[in-house]
């Protein structure tokens, strides 16, 4: 199931690229920084547009991905904000 296995981790929004709909998360339980889409963002209220802001705190599940040049890719994520 992933690098996760399932397991959620925390994590902080580095970038984030409101035009084009991804950006970038650090955690401490990665050495990479985690590639994020916002189709992959839960937990916005209804009728809102899925985006995180720079330094929000994130829980996500991760995989190995070849996404651009990163090499982690979030399946789920949510700021716990």
């Amino acid at each position: 199931m992933g690098t996760s296995g399932g397991r959620v981790h925390r994590g902080r929004v580095r970038s984030w690229f409101v035009d084009d709909g991804w950006g970038v998360v650090e955690s401490g339980d990665f050495a990479d920084p985690i590639w994020v889409h916002y189709s992959m963002v839960t937990g916005v209220r209804p009728g809102a547009f899925r985006q995180l802001q720079v330094d929000d705190e994130v829980e996500l599940t991760v995989e190995h991905a070849e996404q651009d040049e990163f090499r982690l890719r979030a399946i789920w994520v949510r700021s716990v904000g």
